[in-house]
C-alpha cells in the first residue's frame, strides 16, 4: 500500500489562518452550552457515570432522532438501544472490538481514514469499493458482486458494510436509490451495516439525509453512529452516540465499558440542557454552512478547481486546476507560497484515481475563509 499523506502532520505545517486541512469545526462554542458546562463542573458534578451515558442526554438524543430522523428509539429499553459514546470514534472502536475481529468491513472509496485504521488496529480487515471518479456513483450489481466475493472467502470474511452519508471526505449524500441498493445487498448477504451520519445537518442539496436504518428490514441489522463534535463545535469534548437494536448496542456498550468506562459526565449533562432547546439551531447551522459553501466554491471554481456537487457543505471535494496532476506537490506549493493548506485526495484512497483531488474543510470562521481565499487568489491567478 502506498504511503498516504498524514492529515495531522499537514495541519501542523500550515498556520491557523490558512488551515483548510483538518476536518473539525473551528467555530466558537455555543455560549449557553459553555455556561452550562462551567456551572456543572463548578457544582462538582464530575464523577463516574454509566458506560451507556447520562440519562438526561440519552433522552435528549432520542428526542433528536425522532425529530430529525423519524426513528423512534426506546430510551427505556433493556438492553439499551441508544448509548452515548466517546465521540463517533469511540462508537467505531466499540463496533470493531465487538463484531469485526477476524472479519472484514467494506468502505466506499474515497473513504474516511479512521474507518480503515480503527478496524485494522482491532484485528479486522477493511476492503474498499471504489466509486466512479467522474461522479462518485456506483452500480448495485458491482457492489453485490464485490460483497459476495468477500463474504465467501475463508479468511477475514465480509460481515459489514460501512456507509458514510454525507461522506467524509467528499461530502457525498447518498440518494434514496443508492441507499436502497446498499440495503438490498446487506439483506441478501446477511451483512451488518454501520451508518456514519456525523454530517447529517450539513445537507444542502436535492437529496435529503435519509437514515438507512429507516428502510424496511434494516433496523435490526444497522448501527447508526453520530457525533456532536462537528455540529456543536466541541471536537475536544469527545461526545457522540450510537443507536440500533439492543442485541447489537449491548455488545458495543460492553466494549465501551472496558475501554472508556464512561464519556465525560459533566459535559454530557451540559449538552443535555441545550441539545433540543432551540428549534432553529440546526436550520441555522445548515444555512450558515451553505453560505460558506457558496462563497468558497465560487472562488475555487474561478481559480480552476472543479468542485464536486456533493449535496452537503462541511467539505469541498475538488479536482485541482487542470495544469496540475499531483495534489501532494500542489498542496506543498500552496503551503509554501500562500500559507494555505488542504488535504490531498490520496489520503482517502488506495487507487491512483484520486491523486489530483483535494478535500477542503470550510468549517472555519468567515474571516479565516476570506483571508485564505485572498491568499490563494494571489498565488493562483
Amino acid at each position: 500500500m502506498k504511503v498516504k499523506p498524514d492529515i495531522r502532520a499537514i495541519t501542523r505545517l500550515v498556520p491557523p489562518s490558512g488551515n483548510l486541512v483538518q476536518g473539525q469545526s473551528e467555530l466558537p462554542i455555543d455560549p449557553q452550552l459553555a455556561a452550562e458546562a462551567a456551572a456543572i463542573i463548578a457544582a462538582s458534578q464530575n464523577h463516574y457515570g454509566g458506560s451507556e451515558g447520562v440519562e438526561a442526554l440519552r433522552k435528549a438524543v432520542a428526542e433528536k432522532i425522532a425529530k430529525y430522523n423519524n426513528i423512534d428509539v426506546d430510551v427505556d429499553a433493556r438492553p439499551y438501544e441508544l448509548m452515548i459514546t466517546n465521540g463517533g470514534t469511540g462508537a467505531l472502536i466499540g463496533i470493531a472490538q465487538s463484531f469485526l475481529r477476524g472479519n472484514a468491513a467494506l468502505v466506499f472509496e474515497p473513504y474516511y481514514p479512521y474507518h480503515r485504521r480503527i478496524l485494522e488496529d482491532f484485528g479486522a480487515k477493511t476492503e474498499t469499493f471504489e466509486l466512479n471518479p467522474a461522479d462518485l456513483s456506483f452500480e448495485k450489481d458491482a457492489l453485490l458482486a464485490r460483497c459476495k466475493e468477500l463474504k465467501d472467502r475463508k479468511e477475514f470474511p465480509l460481515t459489514m458494510i460501512i456507509v458514510c452519508s454525507p461522506a467524509n471526505p467528499s461530502g457525498k449524500v447518498m440518494s434514496q436509490t443508492e441507499l436502497e441498493a446498499i440495503a438490498e445487498v446487506a439483506k441478501e448477504l446477511d451483512l451488518l451495516v454501520v451508518s456514519d451520519e456525523v454530517y447529517e445537518h450539513y445537507v444542502t442539496g436535492e437529496n435529503p439525509h435519509t437514515p438507512i436504518a429507516s428502510f424496511p428490514g434494516m433496523w435490526e441489522r444497522t448501527i447508526t453512529v453520530n457525533s456532536f463534535s462537528k455540529s456543536w463545535n466541541i471536537s475536544g469534548w469527545r461526545l457522540g452516540y450510537a443507536y440500533g437494536p439492543g442485541d447489537l448496542i449491548s455488545k458495543v456498550n460492553a466494549a465501551a465499558n472496558v475501554i472508556y468506562v464512561c464519556p465525560a459526565t459533566p459535559l454530557q449533562t451540559a449538552l443535555s440542557k441545550v441539545l433540543m432547546a432551540d428549534e432553529g439551531y440546526y436550520p441555522r447551522l445548515r444555512d450558515t454552512f451553505d453560505g460558506k459553501r457558496r462563497f468558497t466554491s465560487e472562488i475555487f471554481t474561478d481559480l480552476g478547481f472543479k468542485i464536486y456537487d456533493s449535496g452537503s457543505a462541511f467539505y469541498l471535494w475538488a479536482r485541482i486546476p487542470e495544469q496540475y496532476n499531483d495534489a501532494i506537490a500542489f498542496n506543498e506549493m500552496l503551503m509554501r507560497d500562500a500559507g494555505v493548506g488542504m488535504t490531498p485526495g490520496s489520503a482517502f484512497a488506495d487507487s491512483d484515481d484520486w491523486d489530483a483531488y483535494v478535500r477542503i474543510c470550510i468549517a472555519r470562521e468567515d474571516a479565516v475563509l476570506e483571508g485564505a481565499m485572498e491568499k490563494l487568489q494571489r498565488v493562483l491567478r
